[in-house]
């Protein structure tokens, strides 16, 4: 499978370094992984869901199709805004975000919301 393969080469290129997955078929998706990773640098790895493996240990194919997800250097998954908010942490961009996710549950409670709307209509912004 030439995904599998495509993805093992770009784990193998890479330190240790937290991943983001995204729909690679998503214009949306594409448009903003393109963006996060100019902000980022060399802190992220950035990999379309087309090219994880169908057997991949951490998350599902389906579930990368219902929202981006991030894996850090701990192997820790999170989803949806939680996911944008870890990027933008471990880039060093933004951190005070996450810092309200984690620690300001109406604001975890909003981004969520916020999240799942545009990731249901994200059709709408491509």
């Amino acid at each position: 499978m030439v995904g599998t393969r495509n993805f093992l080469e770009i784990m193998n290129s890479y330190d240790k370094r937290p991943l983001l997955i995204y729909d690679g078929e998503c214009e949306f998706c594409i448009k903003w992984a393109t963006k996060f990773k100019t902000f980022s640098n060399h802190y992220v790895t950035y990999v379309p869901l087309q090219n994880i493996p169908l057997d991949y240990e951490y998350v599902s194919r389906s579930a990368c199709l219902q929202s981006v997800h991030f894996i850090n250097i701990n192997d820790r998954v999170s989803k949806g805004a939680e996911a944008i908010f870890q990027l933008f942490y471990f880039s060093n961009k933004a951190k005070l975000l996450f810092i309200l996710y984690k620690w300001f549950p109406p604001f975890r409670f909003l981004s969520e919301l916020i999240y799942r709307w545009i990731a249901k209509n994200r059709h709408l912004f491509s």
